[in-house]
């Protein structure tokens, strides 16, 4: 089912002054938004920026957090959207660094120009998305190369940012500027999958067209931004030793944590990953944190059918899709049912996926500022010496839970943009948190913090975006 209700918005883009930039645009229409007819000046006026090329934004808060629901299955999400979807107010974002602002003015300045000798758009009846196969092949490649959460996340949200960039400065065809981008990116963080992301590009779009020719140099300036994130820093610390710290659990017992500077990494739409770090969890040996070790371990010895359905569904572990993924997914679902055009989808995805990355590095900020012991040890410490959980514990501190930050940042995301599903996509988010409980690797201390981590992180990276929360 199509979105319902105006397809027309007015595209505001603010510069260094405040003054604004007007222009009618139809988000149904792949005929419509900005034609740069010369994307090599721009990408030099670009080129001097820090090469965040995502929004920045203003202080915001999470939503409020609803009711539990247990759902073993997500519910289904074949009915589309309701109208007020997905239509930004401002693509680039609400406030941005003075230096990147400057800059932008000038890019803007320039856009102007060349669009008011572009020719008219033709009325043109919305075609389905070209963004979604590109997920799909990125989906793929995080399943195949195994790449861990942190990893995945900040995957899609490069090639997501790339997709919608390319999208608003793509001309027409607007989807063979997407199908450059995404296959510049995705080639870069999967050189062995270059020849098949080519390969794709060729089936989707012109590759010969100016139209790809642009979207290629927007994703060259992604790769530029990924190669100067701080993803590939080597990390020298030690990991901390004493009474609750994080220490290797059984069965695999890996005494390297995985991706200890992940908090460090640079972020899309908050300020840093250390910038909503939540408040400490139950003291280790408090009558809290022991109550909190107890009900993991009873839970666990009691699992009913659902409870290890819920578990199961929402475990996401090594090979899969990754919890950011399973988000992607669903998302997916969404984006083919309300039959969104390009440009919507883009914007849907690079929100999403910038908000799942920041989630992460907010999360992986706080797993190493605390170092938690997982509940393995502690039920081993002061209940059953031989106990195990129900899902293999994963190799990293507790607090806060993965699944969880991303869940919130990801439902808050979702049911914003479509807001007759909120109910369905936040009961989600409590299922994929109480999940980990369920797996007996978190306490619920972790899943409430991490869920409200990332309805904070969520509802920044719709502010960024220009869109209601």
């Amino acid at each position: 089912m199509r979105v319902q209700g105006s397809s027309i918005a007015s595209e505001r883009i603010r510069t260094s002054t405040d003054h604004t930039v007007h222009k009618t645009l139809n988000l149904a229409s792949p005929a419509a938004g900005f034609r740069f007819r010369s994307l090599d000046v721009l990408a030099l006026l670009v080129a001097p920026l820090s090469l965040s090329l995502g929004p920045s934004r203003a202080p915001g808060t999470g939503a409020a957090r609803g009711a539990v629901r247990e759902m073993p299955v997500p519910p289904s999400l074949e009915n589309g959207a309701p109208s007020g979807s997905v239509v930004p107010d401002s693509p680039w974002g609400g406030t941005m660094r003075s230096f990147e602002r400057l800059w932008l003015t000038l890019v803007l300045a320039l856009v102007v120009a060349l669009s008011a000798a572009a020719v008219p758009a033709r009325a043109q009846v919305a075609q389905p998305s070209a963004v979604t196969p590109w997920i799909e092949f990125e989906l793929n490649a995080i399943g195949s190369h195994a790449t861990n959460p942190p990893r995945a996340a900040r995957a899609l949200a490069h090639v997501s940012r790339a997709m919608y960039l390319a999208a608003l400065a793509g001309g027409q065809p607007r989807d063979d500027a997407v199908a450059g981008a995404a296959s510049t990116v995705l080639g870069h963080l999967y050189p062995d999958e270059a020849g098949q992301a080519g390969a794709l590009a060729a089936q989707l779009a012109d590759v010969g067209s100016k139209a790809f020719a642009r979207g290629r140099v927007i994703g060259s300036l992604l790769v530029a931004r990924a190669d100067s994130d701080g993803s590939g820093a080597g990390w020298t610390g030690s990991v901390p030793v004493g009474p609750g710290f994080w220490v290797p659990t059984p069965p695999g017992f890996i005494s390297t944590p995985l991706e200890p500077l992940a908090g460090t990494w640079r972020t899309w739409n908050v300020r840093n990953g250390s910038e909503l770090r939540p408040v400490p969890p139950p003291a280790f040996g408090s009558p809290g944190y022991l109550a909190e070790v107890r009900e993991v371990y009873q839970v666990n010895k009691k699992l009913t059918p659902d409870q290890k359905r819920i578990a199961d569904f929402w475990a996401d572990g090594a090979g899969s899709v990754t919890p950011p993924g399973h988000w992607n997914r669903i998302a997916l679902d969404l984006v083919r049912a309300a039959s969104l055009p390009t440009l919507r989808a883009s914007l849907l995805f690079s929100a999403l996926n910038t908000a799942q990355a920041d989630a992460f590095i907010a999360c992986w900020d706080a797993k190493y500022a605390y170092w938690t012991m997982r509940p393995v040890t502690a039920v081993r410490q002061f209940i059953d010496p031989a106990w195990l959980s129900y899902i293999a514990t994963p190799p990293f501190p507790s607090y806060v839970s993965g699944h969880s930050t991303t869940s919130g940042a990801a439902s808050t995301v979702l049911a914003a943009l479509f807001p007759a599903r909120a109910g369905e996509l936040n009961a989600m988010a409590q299922a994929a948190a109480v999940s980990r409980m369920y797996a007996g690797i978190h306490f619920r201390s972790d899943n409430d913090a991490g869920l409200e981590l990332g309805r904070r992180v969520g509802a920044i990276a719709l502010q960024a975006y220009g869109l209601q929360a």
